[in-house]
């Protein structure tokens, strides 16, 4: 609240003039919807002459501010926001109340009236850095990422010496792949608060992002000595042993996290996250149910207490209950999600009109021949982790993981469908992603490139790279929809909080898989079931080597053997040796899968062109 205190009302100067007055008004017309018109024209006129009326309702929106101040601080989200609003009716131009207002209404989960009221106090003050970055973190919270993104730029350009902003930078690069980039936001944001704990997991949070995890795990235990009751640090140790395969060790540091702050849930997650959890946790279990019932604890912990006992759960059996908790959890998520069930659909429209046999056969001459990309696709949790762990057993294979290059590319007008692209450019943009792939594995015959929803972007990389193989991982419907139902996903996935939008992206992604399948040659496009994968590893183990062109070795049915890092959710499976447990998991939930029951219908990827009722 110290940067809405210092922030001043906007500078009107002197509104001596018919045409400036009434300038001001029509922008806050624009700006503000549904403020009475009278209000605004009375309130700009009362500011120019300095009535007394209206002194005293800057007084009064004061007070009013105030009030709704310390009742945020309580927690009394509804009658805080209340409060403000009232002062801002009161005082409507100035722009440290609608600043207020909005971060309300943030912390109430009002992303909506959050951004109106944002916007409105950027458009009184456009020199206000920490509206811009308050408003980025709201856009970013609604999946308009490229929206927060230059909110946040805009907050830091302002201040550079805003901390919190470098951080939300640093993570929304993160979301979109620009990871050295985040890496060095981080780093900005350790040097504006220097000889901090905060300070010290930025600069840990660097080295993470820079795949230098050794180098952070000495950075931490190094901060940790100076700082030993800090939850975070200890908490963020675990992660990196975690990605490093040191399991238990992993484990004791989140608990070590707990011991410091037995209210840190993110730490529970993780710990619940790489085991297989049995009756010996049930007292871990009690705690988190306990952790639900203390008022200090917020929605956002809630959301990793629900995940996290809900995986504990599961692994004892108790399914009904793991449900629930689920359930909790994705009601959560689902508050800030917003799914454009059309806007995919039509997606997918273009895509298949776009991308024919025949399109490919008369553009040819984009194609720069390149045998380095090997994308693995499909829905997330459908087993390409584990494809990955196999094919990066091979010498001559390297490990990509998720990488961002084309949704980043596709999201650019006219890429996606290849509509503003020459053939020089469609080159050179191919170019640029075997330089990105030569980065990962200098001298690798094969990199892998696991970001699944390239599944998307087929058909624009079968037109620059025809010498790319696509590897496309399927397992059962519902089995994949549950499990991104149950998973805690760092990035944005706006469908996958609720039953019949999960289904109804997985038919989406079902009917755009059926089109490639038509359309793309057959030595370039091999399709794998988890299912298949799991009963005959060794056969179709070979059958994917084969398909990459590559000679036999026997590490890849060793696969738990690899020692690569792994960052995905997956990670603990991945060090495991292959097990079937997971096969046919949806059984166990039958009764409350809801409206995922009518993907029984829809084979993983069932030829069917029409689109799903909305």
């Amino acid at each position: 609240m110290q940067a809405v205190k210092r922030a001043s009302t906007i500078d009107l100067g002197a509104l001596t003039e018919a045409v400036n007055l009434q300038e001001a008004i029509d922008r806050f017309r624009a700006t503000r919807s549904g403020l009475p018109a009278a209000l605004l024209e009375k309130r700009a006129k009362d500011v120019v002459r300095g009535s007394t009326p209206a002194r005293a309702r800057v007084i009064d929106a004061e007070q009013h501010c105030q009030l709704g101040m310390r009742l945020l601080e309580k927690g009394k989200f509804a009658v805080a926001v209340t409060a403000l609003r009232r002062a801002t009716d009161l005082d409507p131009t100035n722009a440290s109340l609608q600043h207020t207002l909005g971060r309300a209404l943030l912390r109430a989960g009002d992303l909506t009236g959050a951004i109106d009221s944002l916007r409105l106090a950027i458009t009184l003050a456009d020199g206000f850095a920490s509206a811009h970055h308050d408003l980025a973190l709201a856009l970013a919270t609604t999946g308009q990422h490229r929206e927060a993104l230059e909110s946040c730029r805009r907050a830091v350009g302002l201040a550079p010496q805003l901390a919190e902003g470098h951080r939300l930078l640093s993570e929304l690069l993160e979301g979109v792949g620009e990871f050295n980039e985040a890496a060095e936001c981080s780093k900005r944001a350790a040097a504006c608060t220097s000889d901090t704990v905060a300070a010290k997991a930025d600069l840990v949070r660097a080295c993470v992002l820079q795949g230098e995890l050794e180098e952070a795990e000495i950075q931490l235990k190094e901060a940790i000595t100076f700082y030993p009751n800090s939850a975070e640090l200890h908490k963020t140790l675990g992660d990196v042993l975690a990605k490093r395969g040191r399991f238990d060790e992993a484990i004791e540091a989140c608990d070590r996290a707990l011991a410091a702050n037995p209210l840190y849930s993110p730490a529970h997650l993780t710990i619940v996250r790489i085991r297989k959890c049995t009756e010996a946790d049930r007292p871990r279990l009690m705690r988190m149910l306990s952790s639900l019932r203390e008022s200090g604890v917020d929605d956002a912990k809630r959301l990793f207490l629900h995940f996290a006992i809900g995986k504990l759960l599961d692994d004892l059996g108790e399914y009904r209950e793991a449900m629930r908790h689920y359930d909790m959890a994705n009601s959560i998520r689902r508050r800030n999600a917003r799914f454009d069930r059309e806007g995919l659909a039509e997606t997918v429209d273009r895509l298949i009109n776009r991308y024919t046999a025949a399109f490919f056969a008369g553009n040819q001459r984009f194609g720069l021949i390149d045998q380095t990309p090997l994308l693995i696709v499909g829905m997330p949790r459908s087993g390409t982790t584990l494809v990955e762990q196999i094919l990066s057993s091979h010498p001559e294979i390297v490990a990509g993981e998720e990488l961002f290059f084309w949704s980043n590319r596709a999201s650019f007008r006219g890429i996606a469908e290849a509509t503003a692209l020459s053939p020089d450019a469609g080159r050179k943009l191919a170019a640029e992603y075997i330089s990105w792939l030569r980065r990962i594995g200098p001298s690798a015959a094969r990199v892998t490139d696991k970001q699944t929803f390239n599944f998307q972007q087929l058909g624009l990389i079968h037109l620059l790279l025809p010498n790319s193989r696509i590897i496309h991982c399927r397992r059962h419907p519902i089995d994949t929809c549950l499990s991104m139902y149950f998973t805690y996903f760092k990035g944005r996935m706006p469908f996958v909080a609720d039953k019949a939008d999960l289904a109804f992206a997985y038919r989406q992604y079902a009917r755009i898989m059926t089109h490639w399948r038509n359309v793309l040659p057959p030595d370039r496009f091999l399709e794998i079931d988890y299912e298949t994968l799991v009963s005959d590893r060794d056969a179709l183990t070979r059958q994917l080597i084969a398909f990459c062109g590559l000679d036999w070795h026997d590490m890849c049915l060793q696969p738990e053997r690899n020692t690569r890092t792994v960052t995905t959710a997956s990670l603990w499976q991945a060090r495991q040796p292959v097990f079937s447990s997971s096969v046919e998991r949806w059984r166990r939930y039958e009764p409350w899968v809801g409206e995922l029951r009518t993907l029984l219908a829809t084979p993983p990827t069932a030829n069917s062109h029409s689109r799903p009722e909305s």
